[in-house]
């Protein structure tokens, strides 16, 4: 069924044109392997992203083909980010992935799209349903032996305006790595010849050791069932917290315990916040165990440390286990100390290898946590991917930033993002999105608005 953005115009997204665009210079044929990280099972899945770009007041005709400068951009970005325009496939073998790139055989796919409408007819895409962003993104990724990891789409509007949809797969780079690689196009589109950065590969420096004992892997254990899962009825919502709000916990929460120097921090306090609400929006039976999963960056735990350049994925996964009486019962500074347990934990060089090698076990034994998901949280941060360089070039900074995530992660997770340009009280606030049943969303929003009461 098509969008309706009044009574009478449906939306039309017409894909136009798909190019394989290549580096701008020869590459030769070669084969890259990847890191123990890279290759976890849980990251191959692929993130997709669009920039939102108001129309530029200006009297050239530049404003008119975006998509041209954004080609030979890609084109020259191609020849430090060679890997981006490889092929990716999973070894049979040993169920590692390889990189094949180079060559004659490489490319990106950029698919130029335009609209019948006005990017403010669809509120610069803030909070458009997943389905209608899917419009704005690329789709052309598989091939006959693989997938490509790096897509792009442009889509103008009749105002003059653009989006610029991106599909990346997670096994090539972290929101770290996507972050440079962005601005790194920024910054080609904008004129300039040599990158503020430049990457690297390495990834042979996050390669574990299996093994050598029988000990069985760590996977996360969560028993914890919910009343309204499974179900079909899902929700997604972006819910702004504002600075005010964020403060008062803050204070509440350093009321309760006396942290000194480490003060709780907002992605601490609003994740606490946020998982005792989530548990008690799904009614989680009380005995059950609940997880909150937390990424934490290592890029400074390897020694020596990760080069800025290392766009690969450079974090473990952390994770603080509760029943669900415990969540309840806990006060938010009881939370935050756990969250900050184990963030310390993963700093430590030991906890890494021990991790890297654990990983390597589910990789080799092809595990999978087959366990009911109802009491599963992962929270990510993506507030801080932007903060690399800049997304202007030539339309200003992005005004919206829409995240679509595939919809079984969507089930489990709860990301951090910075508030739409659009929305000046937000400064200072955070933006969450999260997936629930529709009859839980109800209650978890109650909750967050209670929040704002405190």
């Amino acid at each position: 069924m098509p969008v309706q953005i009044s009574s009478s115009i449906p939306l039309v997204v017409e894909k136009k044109l798909t190019q394989m665009v290549k580096p701008s210079e020869h590459i030769p044929p070669q084969t890259l392997s990847l890191s123990t990280l890279d290759n976890d099972p849980d990251n191959e899945v692929i993130y997709k992203t669009i920039y939102v770009f108001k129309e530029k007041k200006a009297l050239d005709d530049v404003v008119d083909r975006p998509e041209s400068l954004l080609k030979e951009a890609l084109s020259d970005l191609l020849v430090c980010y060679y890997p981006l325009s490889g092929i990716l496939k999973r070894s049979e073998s040993d169920r590692k992935l390889q990189l094949t790139c180079g060559g004659d055989e490489g490319g990106v796919a950029f698919t130029v799209a335009t609209t019948n409408v006005e990017l403010s007819s669809l509120k610069y895409l803030d909070n458009i349903d997943s389905d209608t962003a899917l419009k704005f993104l690329p789709h052309e990724l598989q091939v006959e032996d693989g997938y490509r990891p790096f897509a792009l789409q442009v889509t103008k509007f009749r105002c003059g305006g653009f989006t610029l949809g991106i599909a990346i797969s997670h096994a090539m780079c972290d929101g770290y790595g996507l972050g440079h690689t962005m601005c790194a196009l920024a910054e080609l589109v904008g004129g300039k010849k040599k990158l503020r950065v430049t990457p690297v590969w390495e990834r042979e420096r996050l390669v574990g050791k299996p093994r050598e004992d029988d000990q069985p892997p760590f996977v996360p254990v969560y028993t914890a069932v919910s009343p309204y899962l499974p179900t079909d009825d899902w929700v997604t919502e972006k819910i702004n917290i504002r600075a005010e709000s964020i403060r008062r916990l803050k204070e509440a929460t350093m009321r309760e315990y006396d942290f000194s120097s480490e003060a709780p921090t907002t992605f601490e306090v609003i994740g606490a916040y946020l998982w005792k609400s989530r548990v008690k929006a799904l009614s989680l039976n009380q005995d059950g165990v609940t997880v909150l999963g937390l990424p934490v960056g290592i890029r400074k735990v390897v020694d020596p440390p990760l080069p800025d350049g290392y766009y690969g994925n450079a974090y473990i996964d952390m994770y603080v286990s509760l029943t669900t009486r415990e969540v309840g019962e806990f006060m938010i500074s009881d939370i935050v100390k756990l969250i900050k347990k184990v963030k310390k934990k993963a700093h430590d060089k030991d906890y890494l290898q021990e991790e890297l090698s654990n990983t390597e076990d589910i990789i080799k034994m092809n595990l999978t946590n087959k366990e009911k998901k109802d009491g599963l949280f992962f929270l990510t941060d993506l507030r801080n991917v932007g903060i690399f360089g800049s997304m202007d070039f030539g339309w200003n900074e992005p005004v919206n930033i829409v995240q679509v995530v595939p919809p079984e992660t969507a089930m489990t997770i709860g990301m951090f993002m910075r508030p739409s340009k659009l929305e000046p009280a937000m400064v200072g606030g955070v933006q969450i999105m999260i997936t629930l049943p529709k009859a839980a969303m109800i209650k978890f929003k109650e909750e967050i608005n209670a929040l704002a009461k405190k």
